[in-house]
């Protein structure tokens, strides 16, 4: 099957406290800032040190990706129109022949323990079940890292098990576990969830 592109909605997508929306310009600055964070470096594949082009190129990446049909990167957002970044969220890797793909995430220390990463996985997850008619979504995380992996498995995501040596983060091998989500598995949002959340 060709790729072809994918339209995100220039709205971006809300469910009423958080907003996935495409990046801007002048989001770089927040966009550094939370990628220099200890916690950012040490558990995902951002450049340690990061700068500023970095967001440039990721940037750019994620437009290619739309137009090729194999991407999407989007920054998380208060609800409405808020414009500070809460943190980035992506599809990658979108296969049209097997109707997979890969979502990752990361919240800006700023915005933690406020149910921000589940709102945006989850958002995220129905537009690529919804939109994009994909038929499952993977994540993978370090074993390590047990907020990453409570946000998966508060959206409905499936631990599958562990994949040995899978992938170099912060300049060493390491081991990952495999999360799955098939439509089926979408949690529904609690009425309480990220109540008091501002941005």
């Amino acid at each position: 099957m060709s790729p072809r592109p994918i339209e995100f909605p220039v709205e971006g997508l809300s469910d009423g406290m958080v907003r996935l929306r495409l990046p801007a310009d002048a989001d770089v600055p927040r966009i550094v800032e939370a990628c220099r964070d200890p916690e950012v470096a040490r558990y995902t594949t951002v450049p340690n040190p990061y700068q500023p082009s970095h967001t440039l190129e990721w940037m750019q990446r994620g437009l290619a990706g739309l137009a090729s049909g194999t991407d999407v990167q989007t920054v998380i957002a208060g609800g409405g129109h808020g414009r500070d970044v809460l943190g980035t969220m992506g599809l990658h890797d979108i296969n049209r022949n097997t109707n997979r793909c890969v979502a990752g995430y990361l919240v800006a220390p700023w915005a933690r323990k406020r149910g921000v990463a589940g709102r945006a996985l989850r958002l995220m997850c129905s537009f690529a079940f919804d939109e994009l008619r994909l038929a499952r979504v993977e994540v993978t995380i370090e074993p390590e890292n047990r907020p990453s992996r409570a946000t998966a498995e508060s959206v409905g995501f499936h631990e599958e098990g562990l994949l040995r040596s899978y992938m170099t983060i912060a300049g060493a091998r390491r081991d990952m576990l495999i999360y799955s989500l098939l439509p089926s598995d979408l949690h529904p949002l609690r009425n309480n969830e990220g109540a008091t959340l501002e941005g």
